[in-house]
Order: C-alpha cells, then sequence, then structure tokens
C-alpha cells in the first residue's frame, strides 16, 4: 500500500502513535506506569502498534516520536538516538479528542 518514507505512511504512522498512546494512558483503570500514568516505555507501545497491524521500521517510528514531540504533543526520553519513554501531553491529548488539528497527523478512526 505506501512505501517506506512515503508522507502519507509517515502522516498515518504518527496518528496511529498517538490513537495507541492515548488509548493506553487514558483508557486502562490500571495504568501502566502508576509513577507516571501518562507515560509508556519504547516496547509497549511498539508492541500496541504491532497489535493494530503497524509494523513501523526502527527509523520511522523515531522520526514519528520526534515529529510529535516537536509539535509538543509528547515528551520522549532518549537514549542513544531512540526513544526510551513517551509521555502525552494536555496537547496530545487535544489533539486526538479532536480539539486540535494537526495536518501532519492522520488520526485512525475509533
Amino acid at each position: 500500500m505506501f512505501r517506506r518514507g512515503d508522507p502519507m505512511r509517515l502522516k498515518l504512522l504518527r496518528g496511529a502513535v498517538m490513537r495507541a498512546l492515548y488509548v493506553a494512558v487514558m483508557a486502562s483503570e490500571e495504568p501502566i506506569n502508576p509513577e507516571d500514568p501518562f507515560t509508556l516505555p519504547r516496547g509497549v507501545l511498539a508492541r500496541i502498534l504491532e497489535m493494530g497491524g503497524l509494523l513501523p521500521y526502527r527509523s520511522e517510528l523515531n522520526a514519528a516520536v520526534r515529529y510529535l514531540t516537536e509539535k509538543g504533543y509528547l515528551e520522549a526520553t532518549w537514549d542513544e538516538g531512540e526513544f526510551r519513554k513517551v509521555r502525552l501531553t494536555t496537547r496530545g491529548i487535544d489533539l486526538v479528542e479532536g480539539s486540535l488539528k494537526d495536518d501532519g497527523v492522520l488520526l485512525p478512526r475509533g
């Protein structure tokens, strides 16, 4: 369908990251990270995306997180060029809930 590096694929990936993070931290009664309920480790986020049928290249996932961080939708902790955990911001919540629009992020329906 989409090839690696395709702008539409990257927009869809950004949206999938936001939706997955939102659902994981907002819809669960027991947070994955009780110390910071809005945070997910990289492995958990990658597994959620994989279970949703999306298996991004490592470089694409890192680029998506960099983009979303620059926009203020996420905060990320980085180590050796890869993010280790991501944190959903209130701005990111607004994006997923539709209070904000961003042409660079295509959110999946659901």
